[in-house]
């Protein structure tokens, strides 16, 4: 486990061993989410990759939010737009 301290400017430093293990550098961009109390970093790639699965583009892109939450909200717009029809 490694240890960092935040500066005054709340930004921190991610030691050189963990950024080798990620393959980061200082054009990389992470994800940043707080769960369970823990504060999570992901590596977001720079290139998402884009292919077909039969007739259906599909991308290997990693969410920056939760996928049903998204799926709920599309489901209760499209509710509401047939009840007002």
């Amino acid at each position: 486990m490694e240890l960092v301290t935040l500066n005054q400017s709340g930004h921190l430093q991610i030691p050189e061993i963990i950024r080798q293990q990620l393959g980061l550098n200082n054009q990389s961009k992470l994800s940043l989410e707080v769960q369970d109390g823990k504060l999570i970093l992901k590596p977001i790639k720079e290139e998402p990759s884009l292919y077909y699965e039969g007739h259906v583009l599909v991308s290997d892109v990693e969410l920056l939010t939760d996928a049903n939450s998204i799926i709920e909200e599309l489901k209760n717009e499209r509710m509401n737009q047939v009840i007002s029809w």
